[in-house]
């Protein structure tokens, strides 16, 4: 308050109005940037990720109306300084905002890429990660999903579709549960069917995705539908549940450390794919990792 007092009156110029303008621009940027990374913690498993925006044109400036010998002496002149221009330039805030989260996508799509590398060994050859592996495949998909997310379930109807026409198509099946209890109780069983039957998974794991069940009982069920001994499944579940837990907890670790804040996530080669991929998109990309062999 001393500072505006001190320094706004001297000279009716609207210089100093449009700096404040300026930074309450950037500051109202930065928290909307934010809220909105906290915020994709809990939704952006229900919304497919977005890959980076393209650049957005230059905002066209629109001239507010501010009398320029108007005095700005006080912080009540300076709300209205900004309230004015707002109003005037609410496409300005827009454009703002979306250069930022554009930015903060690629960096951490950058930033992911440099992290894959070194997580090869975790990505690709965990014997706690269930995995459909015909015979000769030449190129790996790392899928991160959770049960409860309904772009998942889509993404699985995709994936089993490129696994029929492409028989050298290697899937390692991360389970990545972000969506709550539920969520977290269905992963459990379906690295416990892994630890029991692993021929069984991928059966199990096609079912539980088609299915609107939910939790322990809801995966429970599902694993007897296909054939699963559920008297062998409850007793890993009991036995094994610290190394089920910890298998989980590796997961979400590692999905972290790449850039993963939402499912269905894919790692093909060394590319990290966020979101639902169509099938042409996920041939294209196989296609791409093949063709550099």
């Amino acid at each position: 308050m001393s500072f505006l007092n001190k320094n706004f009156g001297s000279k009716p110029s609207l210089t100093k109005p449009i700096i404040i303008v300026i930074a309450v621009l950037l500051v109202i940027g930065c928290a909307y940037a934010l809220l909105g990374n906290k915020a994709s913690d809990s939704t952006s498993a229900e919304k497919p990720a977005v890959e980076a925006a393209p650049e957005a044109p230059k905002t066209e400036i629109n001239p507010s109306g501010l009398d320029k010998d108007q005095k700005v002496k006080k912080v009540d002149d300076v709300e209205k300084v900004v309230a004015k221009w707002i109003e005037a330039n609410p496409k300005a805030i827009i454009d703002s905002v979306s250069n930022m989260q554009r930015k903060a996508m690629e960096d951490q799509m950058k930033n992911a890429q440099k992290n894959i590398g070194p997580k090869k060994e975790e990505l690709f050859n965990d014997k706690n990660s269930p995995e459909y592996a015909p015979a000769g495949y030449d190129v790996t998909i790392v899928e991160f999903f959770d049960y409860a997310c309904g772009y998942c379930k889509k993404a699985q109807a995709t994936v089993e579709e490129l696994i029929k026409s492409d028989k050298k198509v290697r899937v390692v099946y991360k389970e990545f549960p972000i969506l709550g209890q539920p969520s977290s109780e269905m992963a459990m069983v379906a690295i416990a069917v892994h630890f029991s039957e692993p021929a069984s998974y991928q059966k199990f794991h096609s079912a539980l995705m088609k299915s609107n069940e939910r939790g322990k009982d809801g995966a429970l069920k599902i694993a007897k539908s296909v054939g699963i001994n559920s008297s062998k499944l409850e007793a890993i579940l009991k036995n094994d549940a610290q190394k089920i837990a910890g298998a989980i907890q590796a997961n979400l670790a590692l999905g972290g450390s790449i850039g993963i804040n939402g499912t269905p996530g894919f790692v093909i080669g060394e590319e990290l794919s966020p979101g639902a991929l169509d099938l042409a998109a996920l041939k294209e990309k196989v296609e791409a990792v093949r063709s550099k062999k």
